[in-house]
């Protein structure tokens, strides 16, 4: 069996500083260690901007030196993303370019030479037909997706190469597999994970998995262990997903459909392909994309004032999906999160000294609106139930910082 792994490893901009230097010594340190002990052991990484700018400022260059290493010798593929970790296909294009370009610049400079991406990650793997033209157009020759993307999950074949109609090649990522290996598997028990792993008729030639770097002992303590032992069980190779997609013998064309790798089948059956950050059931979300939306307009009309530069650099980084996924209560919720990083889109428009009072009252409004839901979530239960509902559901188990939460 060829194993082809995908991480993505991001904190959101300006993060506690001590789950940042936790996740460091819990996840990306042990990843690089593994690596560095099994020179054979090859893995695709995607590492935000937000994420390399708050390394440098704590001092874990020894991270970042550690996987340009790796890159450099051919153990490590990176890839293109965006900077600040936004649900691109919900922003203007203009900003979708913005993000992307200062990914890359900023990869560019810490990586050198190391960072020469072939594929792109979309962050939550938010899937948009609006990203095929813009990737081709930059060079990139694929996008990996969550398999719902083909319009099921358990049916798509990984021994194929699939391409969009658009030309972009597309990786699927098997997402049971995936979710499996980080949330499901027994860590004391590698015979039985591997024994799971083979039984899966899909991934008896070709296993492919994506997920959260942070999965890999912060989010869940062992599951780098495992992970390793895994990896390199006999009979087991490894591959970049470049590699492995070069392999393939068979090219199929499809059109992916909009999604993420958080999507339910029912959900996309009702055109909600990204339900966990813009769901139109849910009040906070419509609010927080009023505000969000709001602010792009007048940041962009603003770039003759003399506060447009602080502005613009204070709206890359408020476009972080992180607001409105803590809003979801699917199943994660916390109120002051949700408050603290809405109101970051309102710290964006205080450099402008010529913003019209119409829309300096707006934004306050729809702030208000934001707190005065979110506490009303929280005081009456709501959000608890939604919780509740979501893990019902879906019976999904899942870790974060070592806390588990499941129905």
């Amino acid at each position: 069996m060829r194993w082809t792994n995908f991480f993505h490893i991001y904190q959101p901009p300006a993060w506690d500083e001590a789950i940042v230097r936790r996740a460091a010594n819990e996840a990306y340190l042990p990843l690089i260690n593994i690596l560095q002990r099994r020179p054979k052991l090859r893995v695709t990484l995607n590492i935000t901007g937000a994420l390399i700018e708050q390394l440098t400022e704590l001092g874990l260059n020894n991270v970042l030196v550690g996987f340009r290493q790796l890159a450099e010798a051919g153990q490590v593929e990176l890839v293109g993303s965006a900077m600040y970790h936004p649900i691109l296909p919900l922003l203007p294009t203009e900003e979708i370019v913005r993000q992307i370009d200062l990914q890359e610049s900023l990869c560019r400079s810490v990586f050198g030479r190391a960072f020469h991406p072939r594929g792109f990650y979309a962050p939550e793997m938010a899937y948009g037909p609006v990203l095929d033209r813009l990737l081709l157009d930059r060079g990139y020759e694929w996008i990996i997706v969550d398999e719902i993307a083909s319009g099921s999950i358990g049916q798509l074949r990984f021994d194929r190469q699939y391409t969009a109609a658009s030309g972009l090649g597309l990786v699927f990522r098997n997402r049971h597999m995936s979710d499996y290996l980080s949330f499901g598997a027994n860590i004391d028990q590698p015979e039985q994970a591997i024994a799971t792993i083979q039984h899966d008729d899909r991934s008896r030639a070709e296993l492919v998995t994506a997920m959260d770097g942070e999965n890999l002992g912060h989010h869940r303590p062992g599951v780098d262990r495992l992970w390793e032992l895994l990896a390199t069980w006999p009979d087991v190779t490894s591959a970049t997903v470049s590699e492995y997609r070069h392999d393939l013998p068979k090219v199929i064309t499809l059109d992916p459909h909009p999604s993420s790798w958080s999507s339910l089948d029912y959900e996309l059956r009702a055109d909600i392909p990204y339900g966990l950050w813009n769901h139109p059931d849910n009040p906070i979300h419509k609010l927080q994309w009023q505000l969000t939306y709001l602010v792009i307009e007048a940041v962009g009309g603003a770039n003759t004032d003399p506060g447009y530069d602080a502005a613009r650099r204070l709206l890359d980084r408020a476009l972080t999906s992180d607001k409105y996924w803590w809003a979801s209560a699917s199943p994660w919720w916390d109120m002051t999160i949700v408050i603290r990083e809405t109101q970051r889109l309102i710290d964006v428009i205080a450099p402008l000294t010529h913003l019209s009072a119409r829309i300096r009252n707006q934004s306050e409004r729809l702030m208000q609106q934001v707190a005065a839901t979110v506490e009303l979530w929280d005081k009456t239960g709501l959000a608890k139930r939604r919780q509740a509902t979501y893990l019902r559901q879906t019976g999904d188990v899942k870790y974060m910082g070592g806390q588990k939460i499941s129905e």
